[in-house]
Order: C-alpha cells, then structure tokens, then sequence
C-alpha cells in the first residue's frame, strides 16, 4: 500500500497565536521529504498537524482522504509518527513495547498473533535491538530508547512515516543504521516519508526534496541544490557556510568560521 501527502494552506494556532501559515506541499509515494528550518521554525508543529494530533486550518490529506475525517485505528494505519520527545512505559520489555505497533491491525479484544510477532521480531532485529528484547524500555539509553520508538513506527507498516528528528540521541553509527533503514523501506515499500532534520547535511544525503520553514512559513523547497544555498542558509539560519557538490552530486554544507580584526582565527 502507498499514500500520497498532500497540504493545502496548511496552518496551526497554538493558545490564539499562530504557528503555521499557509503551508504547501506534497509528498509523494516513495519519497522523503525533510523539514528543515532554525529552531521556533514550526517543523514539530507541522508534523503533529499532519498526524493529526493538532487542530489544523486548510486542508491535509492522506490518500485523498482528510487527516482530521480519519477514526484513530485509521490514522494509526495510514500513518506512523514518531515525537521528538516521546513518553515510553518505562517498566515494559522492549518486544511488548515494540508489538503494539500492530495494534490497529488487530481486532476488537483479538491479541497479536504469529505473523504480528514476526513483523515486530524483524524490526527489532534491523534495529540492532535483538540483545534488548527482553529488557525493560526505562532501563535503555537515550539513543537506544528512541530506537525502540522508531521500530514500534515501522511494525505499524503503515503507508506514511513521521519522524520528528530521529537521529538526535544516536550515535554516528545508528544514525546511519537507522537512516539507510529508512531510506530502504521508502524505495522497496514505497513508503512516503515526512522527517523534520537539523542537520543539513543529513537532510541533504537522505532527501529528496527539503521543505524549510521560517517563522510557520514555508521560504523554500525542492530539491537539497537548490535549497541549501550559501545565501538561503545565511539569511534564514544568520550562519556563515560554504557549500560544495559530493561525489553522488548532493550538496554538502560546510560552516566557515568567522575570522576576528587580527586574521587570526579565534586569537584577538
């Protein structure tokens, strides 16, 4: 199954002050697009909005259909969000935890049968998660923990995957791991993948398109070249930077530090 997202002057008010305005995009099966913007920027918002935790105005669909028309069990099968900062049982084992992403699937009172544990199982593993299956989420690191709350996102198999910042508490080699897993299942499942990212330079490797917000609105977006521009990054982000082409010809961006009145660099 895929699913096409799409937002039509998407906006959010949070306590009578607005957050987003008049938001455009569209995401198609089988791509990644990041959000990327400096912090207050509304990316969080915009992704609560799209799962539909937020009140929104304008419309935002999910395979033709309206986010805010969708029953919970719908939402949840259609779409699997992951929070920056999400709350975890701390007292639950890791496979129970990461089986209730197979939730929506299941009947009324029906309990996870052979296939649903399978799912949760392979995730698990892909994760690098199998040695902590059965222990406890409250006992596992930062980075570990949000790697449990990724792999409950996945055993969803749900056809559109959120992820707000999920490289923050990992290390270079799980975000990389987790990274490359998530660009996998976009191109064999056909997955639509919507990702909020501070890192441009990772941003930039993994997407296909960016979407950069400033103050809930929407300043740029298409392709990682033509967004992340010297002067697009110095103006929206007050950050001095050069950027260069890499070998797959995606741009790599790279800070230039600033140099004092002596021309010695951090020596006055």
């Amino acid at each position: 199954m895929s699913a096409r997202l799409s937002l039509r002057a998407a906006g959010v008010d949070r306590d009578g002050v607005p957050v987003l305005r008049d938001v455009r995009a569209d995401v198609e099966p089988g791509e990644w697009v990041a959000v990327i913007g400096p912090n207050g920027a509304g990316k969080s918002t915009l992704l609560k909005a799209v799962a539909g935790l937020l009140p929104h105005m304008g419309e935002i669909t999910v395979a033709g259909r309206p986010v805010r028309g969708l029953s919970a069990r719908e939402s949840a099968r259609t779409i699997a969000y992951t929070a920056q900062n999400p709350v975890v049982p701390d007292r639950m084992p890791v496979h129970e935890y990461v089986l209730l992403g197979r939730t929506p699937h299941l009947g009324y009172l029906a309990r996870p049968g052979r296939r649903d544990r399978a799912i949760a199982s392979e995730v698990i593993d892909r994760l690098d998660l199998g040695r902590f299956a059965d222990r406890d989420v409250g006992r596992l690191s930062g980075g570990e923990r949000q790697r449990v709350v990724l792999a409950r996102a996945l055993a969803q198999q749900a056809p559109v995957l959120l992820l707000d910042e999920p490289t923050t508490a990992l290390d270079l080699g799980h975000q990389q791991q987790v990274l490359e897993l998530v660009d996998t299942l976009r191109i064999t499942d056909g997955l639509t993948v919507l990702t909020t990212l501070h890192d441009l330079g990772v941003a930039a490797q993994y997407a296909d398109r960016l979407l950069m917000l400033v103050g809930g609105r929407a300043v740029s977006s298409g392709p990682p070249a033509d967004v992340l521009t010297p002067d697009t990054i110095a103006e929206h982000y007050q950050a001095s930077v050069t950027v260069d082409r890499g070998p797959d010809g995606r741009p790599r961006v790279h800070p230039i530090r600033p140099r004092h009145g002596n021309g010695r660099d951090g020596i006055e």
